[in-house]
């Protein structure tokens, strides 16, 4: 296996699109330099769009860091293996090498475009009342998720996660959060009393999508979820990370309304599931901070230290 290409630093927008086509044509598919538009927005992939000449829109992606790479060959079995076995579109992909991946374009909008680690997002939808239709189709697909049996993907080279891992996690970002950023007794207290509560943790790992934003989900003109995008992050993992997301970024309106359609759906039972994310919202500073620690992103563990560095309450169980 090659070496992953990143985007050279100082390289101009132009001269990025046209190396990302160029190697597209090397694989036999032609694409307009004029319909090209890049999306720098990602921490794993920079992403390009193109127009065939036949008419059919591209999603052309490069990866930004070698270790990028593992993960996306990873992605690109268990879609394979997802591929008609849910009730919406994923990605197809037709080229898939260590410096590019590429796949038609799906058909629909993201529920909410933007870049949801730096500013607000642009909606097609509205959070605060997502649309019937959107929180039934995507609580069906995590259902199915969750449910899916692990030895039918496990094989596909995705992370595979035990319940001892979950908290072995949290665990080490804690004593990050503590000799990095200074964080207050209290909220240690509270990280010690979570990860000591065996209800708020889940006893089996599921497959699980793991970044389910507004930007990876799509839908159409009456905000019916019609695809899922970005797998990269899939894994054998806590159930509690997939509703994790969901809340952060969808509100928690859409929160509690898809976990009661993942139950009538026949996702797992799991009691002290949302307790599990009232802390995990409370401790998402804190892992944002350590992935960027190694991502060149200071303000991100700047925004921790000082959302940390003041007590909290914690929570009654």
């Amino acid at each position: 296996m090659t070496t992953a290409q990143t985007t050279p630093s100082g390289s101009t927008q132009a001269s990025v699109t046209s190396d990302i086509l160029a190697r597209a044509q090397a694989h036999g598919l032609v694409l307009s330099a004029d319909s090209a538009t890049v999306d720098e927005t990602g921490w794993d992939f920079l992403v390009v769009q193109a127009t065939a000449v036949d008419g059919t829109p591209w999603i052309l992606r490069v990866p930004r860091r070698p270790p990028v790479v593992k993960a996306a060959m990873a992605e690109a079995k268990l879609i394979a293996t997802l591929r008609g076995r849910l009730p919406v579109a994923v990605p197809d992909f037709r080229i898939v090498t260590p410096d590019l991946i590429a796949y038609p374009r799906l058909a629909g909008e993201p529920a909410g475009a933007g870049n949801p680690r730096t500013g607000p997002l642009t909606w097609c939808i509205d959070p605060a009342n997502p649309p019937e239709a959107l929180v039934r189709a995507l609580g069906r697909v995590v259902a199915q998720l969750h449910t899916t049996p692990v030895s039918e993907v496990a094989e596909t080279g995705i992370p595979v996660r035990s319940p001892d891992d979950a908290r072995t996690a949290f665990a080490q970002r804690l004593q990050f959060g503590q000799t990095e950023l200074g964080m207050h007794p209290s909220w240690l207290e509270r990280g010690r009393r979570w990860l000591d509560d065996d209800r708020l943790w889940a006893e089996s790992m599921v497959l699980i999508h793991a970044d389910l934003h507004p930007g990876h989900t799509l839908v159409d003109g009456t905000g019916t979820l019609t695809g899922i995008l970005d797998w990269t992050d899939a894994e054998v993992g806590d159930p509690g990370q997939e509703f994790l997301v969901v809340a952060r970024t969808f509100g928690q309106v859409m929160f509690d309304r898809l976990v009661d359609v993942y139950h009538e759906y026949g996702g797992p039972a799991w009691p002290g599931l949302r307790g599990h994310v009232r802390e995990a919202l409370a401790f998402w500073p804190l892992e944002r901070a350590t992935k960027a620690a190694g991502l060149g992103m200071p303000h991100l563990f700047d925004e921790a230290r000082t959302r940390y560095s003041i007590p909290t309450t914690i929570p009654e169980s």
